[in-house]
């Protein structure tokens, strides 16, 4: 696809027009075009990573479908088995394990930064130059081998979810552990760093990114992280569940902190915060499973007045998410559980490759499904689309056959 780039006039003095903090250079969201298309969406494949390395798929306002789109914008493919993605300022910031070599490929980097409009590569990071000094032992410590996530303020701040939350500079390669996001496991012997911030849900609200803590390490609590700084800015305690769900907005901007207990099934808890006043405004409890599994996404997401979810069957050992929807009312408190069943419209769709994702503008849910999970196979995958605008939620695509193991739904 060849997309329209923006061509902005170069100036030494910002517009009048130009807000304080923003780069006079960079379209706005509203602007932008090609794969940054606002009414467009991403789809980050992990790949299968013994065979492949992580892909793209664009599905354009028009429904347009496009698979591999940064392998067709470039001269290279994604780094192996791909994380999570951040837009900031045009750019793309695309997180890949890269630890392991799928056979045949090339290790192409554990953060690749590329234009947002293109997806033409501008900067590689490989996994050797991603390195932090431990805060106890002093030596310099390779990122974890499981990354969680990412979420980019700009390009001197993005905060990679790994051992903590890491702070890393693309100009200058830098790369800190952020104080306040990890705790010391195993004092005195391994001193082993530990995360105690969940990558699911992080969003960046006014120039600072927001990420829930939670887990053996924590209490459940919401974090600020402000740009040049190496320790978290603000930390606001939650209260009930012990775990952490994901976090989504209002339509008004509230953000919304979804926790649980699990030995307690069929209960979450809902924080409504105002980030201003740095205060909960509102609780409210849901009567269903509302944990995310084993994925790294949020595993809540909203459309209209409801928060959607399918939730899991967990225990201390094992976690399978359901392959249904169900959903909360904001307006009316009400839970309504498995309003829809997957496998009905599809009977492939045993498992769920990441939590469901919805995009509020369009009312549209989108849900990636796959046959099976497992090493060395590249399963019958399936994407179904749900209008959520119409009552009950009606299957209105399915894609299949494109996506493999996909690890994050974002729409532009």
């Amino acid at each position: 696809m060849t997309a329209a780039m923006l061509i902005a006039a170069c100036t030494d003095n910002p517009s009048p027009d130009t807000q304080e903090g923003e780069d006079p250079d960079v379209p706005p969201v509203s602007g932008l075009t090609g794969y940054a298309d606002p009414e467009g969406v991403l789809l980050l494949n992990g790949g299968e990573y013994t065979m492949e390395n992580a892909f793209l798929t664009f599905i354009a306002a028009d429904g347009t479908l496009e698979n591999r789109v940064y392998a067709s914008a470039n001269a290279s493919e994604l780094g192996n088995d791909g994380v999570g993605m951040s837009m900031s300022e045009g750019k793309q910031y695309i997180l890949c394990n890269d630890w392991r070599r799928a056979e045949g490929k090339e290790n192409n980097g554990l953060l690749i930064v590329a234009d947002a409009q293109t997806l033409r590569k501008e900067q590689s990071f490989s996994r050797a130059q991603m390195t932090f000094r431990h805060p106890v032992n002093g030596t310099m410590e390779e990122v974890d081998e499981s990354l969680g996530g990412i979420a980019v303020l700009d390009s001197r701040n993005v905060f990679i979810f790994a051992q903590g939350v890491l702070r890393f500079d693309c100009s200058t390669g830098g790369l800190s552990l952020v104080e306040g996001s990890y705790e010391i496991g195993n004092m005195g012997t391994a001193n082993t760093v530990e995360s105690t911030v969940s990558p699911r849900g992080a969003t960046v609200v006014d120039g600072r990114m927001y990420a829930l803590a939670g887990g053996f390490w924590s209490s459940t609590a919401l974090l600020e992280f402000s740009k040049g700084e190496d320790a978290v800015s603000r930390r606001l305690e939650l209260g009930k569940g012990d775990l952490v769900s994901g976090m989504c907005r209002t339509e008004d901007g509230t953000l919304v902190a979804a926790t649980y207990y699990r030995s307690r099934p069929n209960s979450g808890f809902l924080y409504f915060i105002d980030v201003e006043s740095w205060s909960i405004v509102d609780q409210k409890t849901v009567t269903a499973n509302i944990s995310p599994g084993t994925h790294s996404n949020s595993g809540i997401t909203r459309i209209g007045d409801y928060i959607y979810f399918t939730g899991a069957e967990e225990s201390e050992f094992s976690s399978s998410l359901k392959t249904t929807l169900s959903r909360f009312s904001l307006g009316t408190g009400r839970t309504e559980k498995d309003i829809v069943d997957f496998r009905a419209d599809e009977p492939d769709a045993n498992i769920l490759d990441c939590n469901v994702t919805g995009d509020s503008d369009s009312g549209l849910l989108y849900v990636a499904v796959s046959q099976e999970n497992m090493e060395g196979l590249v399963p019958q995958s399936h994407i179904l689309v749900y209008d959520c605008n119409v009552e009950p939620p009606q299957l209105v695509r399915k894609i299949s056959g494109v996506t493999h193991y996909v690890r994050g739904i974002y729409p532009m």
